[in-house]
């Protein structure tokens, strides 16, 4: 028995006029106690205190066969449970449904780096300017701005209907939390602390962030409802029994499109002409230049990069392209330039910053063409005559 159930005790054995009447003033006590134990985690609603009062019908209908006196115990128990039971948070005003709308049309890269924003909206929940009372608080309590009523996640990614697109939302104002789903904190240290009254206007963001490859199609929050609800953003609560002050909703409709282009000359052969050894006299002379093109078809405003990759030798970073195993020819190179000049290689991947890749342009619609020159470069002191065949591949980048 702790201390509170001992003080009880004496109480009953202070007021119970026998031995009779003090057992039974304790035998109630514990059955009202134990019903009133069962509910305490959800004592804060109304179930919680209607158990409260079935508890006292069991008591009343116990004390017709009790003494008076473990009658005013048990009052005097009920009280202190009851009371006790009632301390936290409570709604004063249901704010209802917040909607919110993200651009009509998202354009973003299909290898737009993880983490990146690609969209932001915000929204005003109406009725929390400043000095508004939004809860009633007879003690400390949980409040939360979470995607749905439990359980939490911390740092959490919602889900939406596009691949690589998912969403994060956070309140503007009043609320000691980072901005994240799902967070937590006590009413103690939130807006006006227990007196929970806005100091100011209260906002919603949502922001749709990348979570990898990105796809085209129309966006839904939460599709099918998974861990969240559908096109719920997220919504505030006010105490442990997720009393909702109000809820985020996405309204309108909203696509995303990623960016990439079409390759129409995925394949592409040059034939450089026969030249005479006397033409590469020295390392890094040229000859046998012949120009050619990679075209795209691109139907969005992205920007385009590509990186060239030396298919025989995929770690080479320099400018000159590794000649096939069966070529014949030796001290003799070849040379891919844009309009800048050589072009160095890099490693075969589509990420932005890639080692060597360079910026092709940005098309507004239509065709994009790439001009390149090919040409033969010296490498060694010696030149042998013979065959010269090289392979290289390239990799578009959309940003």
């Amino acid at each position: 028995m702790d201390a509170r159930c001992a003080g009880i005790a004496s109480r009953c054995k202070s007021i119970g006029d026998n031995r009779v009447g003090f057992n039974a003033c304790l035998s109630t006590i514990a059955n009202v106690v134990a019903l009133n134990h069962l509910a305490r985690r959800r004592f804060r609603n109304s179930r919680a205190r209607q158990s409260c009062i079935r508890s006292y019908v069991v008591a009343l209908r116990r004390w017709r066969k009790i003494p008076v006196a473990a009658f005013t115990c048990v009052g005097m128990v009920l009280f202190f449970f009851c009371t006790r039971a009632m301390a936290g948070c409570s709604l004063v005003k249901d704010l209802g449904t917040v909607s919110i709308s993200l651009s009509s049309k998202i354009n973003v890269s299909a290898n737009a780096a993880v983490g990146s924003t690609i969209d932001v909206a915000v929204v005003q929940i109406p009725g929390t300017g400043a000095g508004v009372k939004f809860a009633t608080c007879t003690g400390d309590d949980s409040m939360y701005w979470a995607i749905r009523d439990g359980p939490l996640v911390a740092d959490r990614i919602g889900a939406t209907s596009v691949s690589g697109v998912g969403y994060i939302a956070y309140l503007n104002n009043n609320i000691p939390i980072a901005p994240h789903m799902d967070s937590t904190w006590r009413a103690s240290a939130g807006a006006g602390g227990l007196n929970a009254t806005f100091t100011a206007a209260l906002g919603a963001t949502i922001k749709l962030v990348v979570t990898g490859p990105v796809s085209s199609g129309p966006v839904t929050l939460n599709p099918g409802g998974g861990s969240g609800i559908q096109n719920q953003v997220a919504a505030f609560y006010v105490n442990s029994s997720w009393s909702r002050l109000f809820k985020v909703v996405l309204a309108g409709s909203s696509a995303v499109v990623a960016s990439a282009c079409q390759v129409t000359t995925p394949s592409i052969a040059v034939a450089l002409p026969a030249v005479s050894s006397s033409k590469l006299s020295k390392v890094g002379a040229t000859a046998g230049a012949q120009t050619t093109s990679i075209n795209l078809t691109c139907p969005t405003s992205s920007r385009v990069f590509i990186t060239l990759t030396d298919s025989a030798n995929p770690t080479n970073t320099s400018n000159t392209l590794t000649l096939k195993p069966d070529s014949t020819a030796q001290g003799v190179g070849l040379q891919i330039l844009n309009a800048q000049g050589p072009v160095s290689y890099g490693p075969d991947s589509p990420t932005a910053g890639n080692k060597n890749q360079w910026l092709v342009g940005t098309p507004s619609g239509g065709v994009l063409k790439i001009p390149l020159t090919v040409q033969y470069i010296q490498t060694a002191a010696t030149v042998r005559p013979g065959t010269v065949n090289g392979v290289a591949t390239f990799t578009m980048s959309y940003q």
